[in-house]
Parts: structure tokens; sequence; C-alpha cells
């Protein structure tokens, strides 16, 4: 491929999380792909669903996220004790609106329950929220500090009060282009939850060209690719679907599209049509997996990260490298987050140990981390590869460096 990408990915650069549901601790680096490597219950989804959880207490609220996750008390890491707090950290990197300059930043909310004296007005509680935001390279020239509801934001000269339970950033982007494009992309992030029936269902058009979360619309997010991205589609899922030659609507101008495709079958290789609802689930998985990564949102920006769960989910075995450089090209345009338990996912020469984070949990409590440097050593010199390990149970992350 000749495409350089967009210099703004990897969107989130850095995570760190305490005390969010079976994650005690962790602090990772992100690239532009990267894959949560582990076993069933280890906790991936968690990691994922920290990040889901700052998307949705930016756009909708705090309270709405809590609430949507059945109260604090199901956020709140409860083993081996109950945690009375949780902090998501995240450091960024986003685009200007009027120019190309790249802005770099961290952004951190620390919330637990609020104090006695406060407990019949809001269950959630920011007690800090920390933002600062500039140039790559330099300094940053916008910051601003909320402790228990006090706001100091140095740069604008600007003290006040938010009510409690109630985020700063939103407030302040919209007198902020630089807020304001950090809420913007923070609000965009996209997690893939397919549902068979959406993934099937005719449903009306729409002209946003993003899917939805749980698949819907696929159809017309289908006929909004550009010809080059249906190609693409068309040649990853051909090389998961053998005979497919063709994917897209069904139709270009009903009220109600569903996806459709072509296959060439039999010895004259006659093309013969298929709608949505006759495809195998496998097959529609595909496409739908294909479409979340390739949908135009995903390549202007809109979508700057986007998180999908056990990609290879049924799909035959003999799919995974197809599935693999599918998701490593959407990675050239927006930031790819996935979680697998698949050892066929990484079964090949040339994946790459720096796109994993391993996933294990010890005592109902969860740790994540880069593959550890024995199991590198043992891929390096080829007396195993990173599938032998998963299925053996092997594969560990590095433990924290201690700081000096």
């Amino acid at each position: 491929m000749t495409e350089t990408g967009n210099p703004t990915v990897p969107f989130i650069t850095r995570v760190r999380i305490e005390n969010y549901k079976s994650i005690a601790h962790c602090d990772i680096e992100l690239g532009p792909f990267t894959v949560l490597l582990g076993l069933n219950a280890a906790g991936k989804s968690n990691f994922l669903d920290a990040l889901r959880f700052v998307r949705d207490a930016v756009s909708r609220g705090l309270p709405e996220a809590v609430g949507e996750r059945g109260g604090l008390l199901d956020v709140l890491r409860r083993v081996p004790e109950a945690a009375e707090t949780c902090t998501i950290a995240l450091e960024f990197r986003v685009p200007e609106r009027s120019d190309d300059t790249v802005l770099a930043g961290r952004y951190d909310i620390t919330f637990g329950y609020a104090p006695s004296s406060e407990q019949g007005y809001v269950e959630a509680w920011i007690q800090r929220e920390y933002c600062e935001i500039g140039p790559v390279g330099s300094p940053p020239d916008a910051r601003f500090q909320v402790e228990n509801g006090a706001v100091e934001e140095p740069a604008a000269g600007r003290t006040g009060r938010v009510r409690p339970g109630e985020l700063f950033l939103p407030l302040v982007s919209a007198g902020s282009e630089a807020y304001g494009r950090l809420r913007d992309a923070l609000s965009g992030m996209f997690f893939y939850e397919p549902e068979l029936c959406a993934l099937r269902d005719a449903r009306p058009v729409v002209r946003s060209g993003v899917l939805a979360e749980d698949g819907g619309h696929l159809g017309s997010v289908l006929g909004l690719l550009d010809p080059v991205m249906r190609e693409r589609v068309a040649a990853y899922a051909g090389a998961i679907v053998p005979q497919l030659t063709h994917v897209g609507p069904s139709t270009e101008d009903g009220d109600y599209i569903a996806a459709k495709m072509t296959l060439s079958v039999g010895p004259d290789a006659r093309p013969m049509e298929f709608r949505a609802e006759s495809m195998s689930e496998g097959t529609i998985r595909a496409i739908g997996l294909l479409a979340a990564l390739f949908q135009p949102g995903a390549r202007d920006g809109r979508l700057p990260l986007v998180a999908v769960e056990e990609p290879e989910l049924a799909l035959h075995p003999g799919a995974a490298g197809a599935l693999f450089d599918a998701l490593t090209e959407a990675s050239l345009h927006t930031q790819i987050l996935a979680t697998s338990q698949s050892s066929e996912l990484f079964d090949r020469k040339e994946a790459d140990l720096d796109a994993i984070r391993v996933v294990v949990v010890q005592d109902g409590v969860t740790a994540v981390g880069p593959v550890d440097d024995v199991s590198r050593r043992i891929v390096r010199n080829g007396l195993a590869t990173v599938g032998d390990l998963l299925r053996s149970d092997q594969m560990v992350p590095q433990p924290p460096r201690m700081e000096s």
C-alpha cells in the first residue's frame, strides 16, 4: 500500500485506569492498532468499557454513564476490597479544526460516591477533572482543573464552580476550539457491538455514513462507501467468504435498505445475489465488521477510534489472516482497538508483538500490559508462536516497572 495514513492516529496514546470494574490498576500505551489478548473473563471488555465510559460521560453526562452500567456499585472495583473512587486518565492527539496542527495533551477524571451530606442529591461525585492541551512538542497552552466542583483555568484567568456530578469539558468546549475538538473526538469514539437482527434488518436510509454500533443501517453505509472502499470491503470479504465478489446495498434508492452480496457459483461462475436475511452468521458478521472498519466516518476523522470485540467471532480460522490485514489497513486512518481470545489471529510470522496487550485475571483482579520479555524471547527464537503461548495459557503481561 502507498497510503501514509492519518497523522493523528493513534488518537489515544496512553491509558491509566484505577479501580474500574475488575481493573485495579493499569497504565499502558496504545498504538494505531492494538489487540487486547486474553482468555474468557479476563477483563478485556472492562478495559474497552472504561474508554466508552469516558465517551458516554462527556457526551451524555456522568449520571447517565454511571446509571446505564447499574450504578457506582457495578462501576467501582469490588475485589479484593471495595474501592471508593475511580480514575480514568487519557493521553491523546487530535487535529486543529482550522489547520493541520496536531494537538496533544491529557484528560483525567476521578469520580466516586458523593460526600454523605450530598448523597441525597447525586450518587456519582466528580472529585477531580483535569485537562491540558496544546500543539505537539510545545507546552500546553490551555489547561483547567476542577476539584470538587471548584474550577481553575489559569490560561483564561477564570475560576468558578460546576454542579456536583457535572463535567467541565462539555461546558467549556463551546468557547474553545482546542477543548471543542477534544470533546468531539472523545464523543466520536466508536464501539462496535453487532447484533444479528440489526445486521440483517432493512432500515431507513441514513446519510451520515456512520454505522450504528449494533450493526444497524449496514445497507445504507455500504451504499455510501466510495468505489475504492467498496472494492476493498469486497476484496476482504471475498478472502473470508469463498466466491463472494461484491457487497453493497440491497437497493440504491429505496426507503428501507439492507445489505446484499453477490456470489459467483457453479462451473460457469454465474453471479447470484443474496440479501442480508439469507446470509450465514459468519458472512453477515464479516461484512458488518468490514463496514465498521472502512465506513466513511472512520476515514474522515469523525470516528477517531474504532473498538471491536472479538472480530474473529463466527469466522473460520482460515479467515484470520485476511481479518488481521483488514484491521491493520483500517488503522492507517483511524485507531483500531480490538479484543481477542483467538490463537489463530496471531499464528503468523509477521504478527507484531508490540501490537499486543496481554490481559489476565488473578483472584478477580485484571492486569493489562505488553507481552513479557520471556514470551518475546520464545517467539523471537522460534520456539513457539503467540498462538501457542495463548493456547497453553502461558502469556503474561510485562510486570509494571517501578518508578525511581
